[in-house]
């Protein structure tokens, strides 16, 4: 899955994320994009949960720093 995550800030966050996960593998494809395949997991319901609160505690932080 490709996904635009509009920061380029954002993007090493979440590599950094999946480059710890065994069932994952995600590669940087634009400033602001990366593609994310999931091996063998037909359940993405922990990964969505996880990068959802990533996201959220990064925006929390960017807002807090303006």
């Amino acid at each position: 899955m490709r996904v635009n995550v509009g920061d380029p800030a954002l993007v090493g966050l979440l590599l950094d994320y999946f480059d710890d996960e065994a069932d994952c593998v995600a590669v940087q494809v634009g400033a602001t994009e990366i593609e994310v395949a999931l091996l063998g997991s037909y359940s993405n319901d922990r990964h969505n949960d996880v990068v959802e609160d990533l996201v959220a505690e990064f925006r929390r932080r960017q807002r807090q720093q303006r």
